[in-house]
């Protein structure tokens, strides 16, 4: 990985326009109705997280690998997100189904704080228009039913990764929600309405757990019969567990339980809860989302069943791979291939004529590296007195700790996978991976930093002292005896 340079005063003009946009928008002059009298109820309320930084709704503690831009769209179905129930029967469906666009952009910087820009956009709906009795007067009142589509309320973010230890981080997440949308068509608030929410995450092996617990507020209250929407505590909860690779792409499935809790009105119906489970595969810098969910009370825009698809795109600076100077590489004879010397046991270690080098900011091997570990794999698998071998995986400073030990520890067990289709004995092979704790030499050059981005492969029998949890393993090592 590379550490890029962002201009530090385009930086901080990006966000002090951030800072006054927000404050415009918060001091627009707002009401709860609309010029023709209808209600303003913003229902949709399936909002997937922008960036690279999170599970789907639910955010995670991290902004990505900073520079680092990620665009996203996501459809999503909803069925029945909006009824008229008169006890506990549907008298009227204001919204029958939904199809939404979800469009976000979110770029990172200083690998500690995201911008995004998410903007929703309601492709069809349909409902039907419903007569019911005034509560007071008794006299007929009618509601008109969803029709047509439209842009929603656009949505103005800024994420920041305030503390992070190697497998657990906290952030902090605000946003500006504006009233761009249709409020006759309930695809908006009709008012500005902004939250905070504090972030935490854990990565485990091959688990990733996050909790988000916030605050909404809005500058007029939203009312529609006897749906309120204002103030209440925003929350969401994920897991992701990667189950698995299938032709070097990995796979990972997700929960999500997410919703709104108003404490101003009595009863479910003002505090949507939803629930979500969805697959995710990474291809390179393609990342492709499937799921579907349902409500979980009665709350507005709690749709019967949702279903979702979506991708995102990934773009990072990436310097061309380092290589080291040809003075620095052990002489490879002009052999056949099987009696090139690319490999050879020292110390403790085996010593390779060249790194392995791997998809930028990726576990994917690149294909360059392909003839090495072969010779690798045959090396290992014609001496069997050198024992069981522990393939370590190390990275550079670049990126937070989590990030980094996550990276290395999916380097190492690509790479221990790779040698077990080349017949090397899984009971010979163990892999680690232990981020940027234990570099080789300074991260202060390109040079330092491409050396501590590698993969090693130690000879545990011959270890002095082998490293417990949390320790790096030792560089001096003595001889084979």
């Amino acid at each position: 990985m590379k550490r890029t340079c962002i201009p530090t005063g385009l930086a901080w003009r990006g966000l002090a326009l951030f800072a006054a946009l927000s404050g415009v928008l918060f001091s627009l002059p707002v009401s709860a109705r609309s010029l023709d009298g209808s209600p303003r109820l913003e229902v949709n309320r399936f909002h997937p997280a922008p960036g690279s930084g999170r599970l789907l709704i639910v955010n995670l503690a991290d902004v990505g690998d900073s520079p680092e831009l990620v665009s996203q769209l996501v459809l999503h179905y909803a069925d029945l997100p909006l009824v008229y129930t008169l006890g506990d029967r549907v008298r009227g469906r204001l919204v029958k189904d939904r199809l939404t666009a979800d469009l976000s952009l979110a770029f990172s910087l200083w690998n500690r704080v995201q911008l995004s820009l998410a903007l929703p956009m309601t492709l069809h709906q349909a409902g039907d228009t419903i007569s019911y009795p005034d509560l007071v007067t008794r006299e007929p009142r009618t509601l008109l039913g969803a029709s047509g589509g439209g842009v929603e309320d656009l949505r103005l973010g800024l994420k920041g990764r305030l503390w992070s230890h190697e497998r657990f981080a906290l952030g902090a997440l605000a946003e500006v929600v504006t009233p761009t949308g249709n409020v006759a068509s309930y695809l908006g608030s009709g008012s500005v309405t902004g939250s905070a929410q504090l972030i935490g995450h854990a990565v485990f092996e091959r688990v990733t757990v996050a909790l988000n617990l916030g605050w909404r507020w809005a500058t007029a209250e939203q009312r529609l019969l006897n749906v309120g929407s204002g103030h209440g505590l925003l929350y969401g909860a994920g897991m992701e567990v990667r189950v698995g690779r299938y032709a070097d792409v990995p796979f990972s499935v997700l929960g999500e339980v997410y919703g709104l809790a108003s404490p101003q009105y009595v009863g479910t119906v003002s505090s949507p809860a939803e629930a979500m489970l969805a697959g995710k595969a990474r291809v390179r810098d393609w990342s492709f989302f499937l799921g579907a969910g349902t409500g979980l009370n009665d709350g507005f825009g709690v749709p019967r069943v949702r279903v979702m698809a979506g991708l995102s795109y990934t773009w990072q600076y990436r310097p061309p791979p380092w290589r080291p100077p040809d003075d620095l590489r052990v002489p490879v004879p002009v052999l056949p291939y099987e009696q090139a010397i690319t490999v050879k046991e020292e110390d403790v270690r085996l010593r390779l004529w060249e790194p392995v080098f791997f998809a930028f900011g990726q576990d994917g091997i690149d294909p360059v590296s392909f003839q090495l570990l072969d010779e690798v794999a045959r090396f290992i698998g014609e001496h069997p007195e050198l024992g069981p071998i522990r393939v370590e995986g190390h990275t550079d400073d670049v990126g937070s700790e989590e990030y980094n030990q996550d990276l290395s520890q999916r380097r190492a067990r690509i790479v221990l996978e790779y040698l077990e289709k080349q017949g090397v004995s899984a009971e010979r092979l163990s892999h680690v991976g232990y981020g940027k704790r234990c570099p080789v030499l300074a991260n202060t050059s390109e040079e330092g930093r491409a050396t501590n981005r590698r993969v090693d492969f130690v000879l545990i029998n011959r270890e002095r002292r082998h490293p417990g949890p949390g320790e790096c393993p030792e560089r001096t090592q003595s001889k084979a005896p």
